[in-house]
């Protein structure tokens, strides 16, 4: 009698949380996460939900996390992979909850999971009234009560805070948060927003009623027009604070930290600024991670070429930054100014190496990687004249027949295994889309013994 054994290749059609395997080696490891397979879901589809996504996956469980804005209902939902039991997505593996409602809230959110006690934070801006607000939910993954405060509020409809929200936690849970201060003077700010402990009081920070409760300290990072749009902030393993803008007033981008001061901030020299590409029109869309040697790393958007570019600090002999310190690439096309592109997201792929999420020039959802962690893959884009070669994969093609395209909206996370969820809206026409999600899984080896007798 012969056995034969076979394997079968398989992988989850959703997103559960099985364990995930490791390569046998660190090198592998990274070379099977860059290569798992993709799957794409819509996870909450009624009216047209899903824009300014923002997703964190639990590190320490690996559960998913989406905050988005339901446009039908002008309201804050956040969307967690519950694996079964849910209201929404494939087999109701997800559940969708609203946060915030009651006004025009949940534009420009942020999520974050608060290391300290593994309870979700959300920034957001409430365009009513022209809030930053903040809801935090300790009781995860499911979440029976948020409590929301008001951080910030400009003197609406002549100034509003909140937009542009990024928002991160430090080690001791503490939550930080950097965004844009719209001012129609033309005078607008950049600013950072952290919360007092109970012993300490801020400057800011609003109690129901809208009077001054001193919970958080909001503070001036940079002053001018149009600066700090598109703020994306980072915490490096000191706890200093790291972010890219966008200059509006000047079409470029910048970068501001705590690490050194010496020219803004608080007291106008507790911080270093500093414009990293002043290229035309470039920096729109900013994203932003900071590696083990606090060295910023920058994907966002030229709006004069339609590209997708990325910047990242060398120390020197660069093209771009201050004395040239950073190196500014190109690398792939985005989709022109007739159609505005919603989304770039960047994270830490490995050992200081990104990924970006973004949308192509064909409405596609696309992610690109260098070619140092994509073995065996034929380089099609990036940079090629100093050898740091990129590949870009097209994860969901725009639909063919209609106004179709994916993309918009984007946000990335990994696993702590690598594995890529991009959290995206899924644009259907113009008043219609949905939230979706891509991700990635491994494949499992399945022994299968075949007997001939």
């Amino acid at each position: 009698m012969l056995s034969v054994v076979l394997l079968l290749v398989a992988a989850g059609s959703s997103l559960a949380r099985e364990p995930q395997p490791t390569g046998p080696s660190e090198a592998d490891g990274v070379s099977t996460a860059a290569n798992a397979p993709w799957f794409n879901i819509d996870v909450d589809t009624p009216g047209n939900t899903g824009k300014y996504t923002s997703v964190a996956i639990d590190p320490s469980n690996g559960i998913t996390y989406i905050s988005y804005y339901d446009a039908t209902q002008e309201a804050l939902r956040v969307a967690v992979n519950v694996g079964s039991g849910g209201n929404c997505g494939p087999n109701n593996d997800w559940l969708c909850q609203t946060v915030d409602s009651g006004a025009d809230v949940g534009k420009y959110s942020s999520i974050a999971i608060n290391p300290a006690s593994g309870g979700v934070g959300i920034a957001y801006y409430d365009a009513t009234n022209g809030k930053l607000k903040y809801a935090y939910c300790a009781s995860t993954p499911i979440c029976s009560s948020w409590s929301r405060y008001t951080v910030d509020k400009g003197n609406f409809p002549v100034s509003n805070a909140g937009l542009y929200t990024s928002l991160k936690f430090f080690p001791n849970g503490r939550p930080v948060i950097a965004y844009y201060f719209d001012k129609l003077s033309g005078v607008d700010d950049l600013k950072v927003a952290y919360h007092m402990f109970e012993h300490e009081q801020g400057n800011c920070g609003y109690d129901f009623f809208g009077v001054v409760n001193k919970e958080w300290q909001c503070d001036t990072i940079q002053t001018g027009e149009g600066v700090g749009q598109y703020a994306s902030l980072a915490l490096d393993g000191s706890g200093h604070m790291h972010i890219a803008y966008y200059d509006r007033g000047n079409g470029d981008l910048w970068y501001a930290t705590s690490r050194s001061g010496t020219n803004c901030g608080p007291g106008g020299n507790s911080w270093l600024c500093y414009p990293v590409d002043a290229n035309n029109d470039v920096g729109q869309y900013a994203s932003l991670y900071v590696d083990n040697s606090n060295d910023f790393h920058i994907a966002y958007y030229d709006a004069t070429t339609d590209k997708l570019k990325y910047a990242f600090d060398k120390g020197g002999g660069g093209n771009c930054g201050a004395f040239g310190s950073a190196q500014c690439d190109t690398i792939d096309d985005m989709m022109d100014s007739d159609y505005i592109p919603h989304g770039v997201s960047m994270a830490e792929f490995y050992a200081g190496y990104p990924i970006i999420a973004y949308q192509s020039k064909n409405g596609d959802l696309n992610v690109a990687r260098p070619g140092a962690v994509v073995p065996g893959k034929l380089m099609n884009c990036g940079p090629t004249s100093v050898g740091d070669t990129w590949y870009c994969e097209t994860i969901r093609r725009h639909g063919r027949i209609g106004p179709v395209r994916h993309g918009d909206f984007v946000s990335i996370d990994l696993t702590s295994n690598g594995l890529a969820t991009i959290a995206y809206y899924g644009f259907i026409f113009s008043s219609s889309g949905n939230l979706t999600v891509a991700y990635q899984r491994f494949q499992d080896f399945l022994p299968l013994v075949m007997k001939n007798q």
